[in-house]
């Protein structure tokens, strides 16, 4: 009975990891469009979202090689929108002996509206 009560406690574990990565990688990916979505040009929107994925990130050991983003900018436009998509591997070590993989891939998506009063560049 003991083992299966260790197992199951492993596997609740492994669960609230993964739930944790998840939402921290949709809070990256929320922060990235905030900050993409006040840019003046689509270039600076894009770099702009990879800094603060990664700034949102950095303190997450979790996350295996730092953030990987992509910033979908078709629709830059006043009134237009952008969208960020946040990707991270998230480490799962030591949780193996129950099944679990030693990582999964996270994705955070989150689009913002462009202020239809502001100048927006290309």
């Amino acid at each position: 009975m003991t083992p299966v009560l260790v197992a199951f406690m492993m596997l609740m574990v492994g669960v609230g990891r993964i739930v944790n990565a998840q939402s921290q990688v949709d809070s990256a990916a929320r922060d990235a469009v905030r900050d993409a979505s006040i840019a003046r040009s689509a270039g600076d929107a894009e770099s702009r979202a990879a800094a603060a994925a990664q700034a949102s990130l950095q303190s997450h050991t979790w996350c295996q090689g730092g953030p990987s983003t992509s910033t979908d900018t078709s629709a830059w436009a006043p009134g237009g929108r952008v969208s960020v998509t946040v990707t991270c591997d998230a480490d799962l070590g030591g949780l193996s002996l129950i099944g679990l993989p030693g990582s999964k891939q996270m994705t955070g998506r989150a689009t913002a509206p462009l202020d239809t009063f502001r100048r927006a560049e290309p």
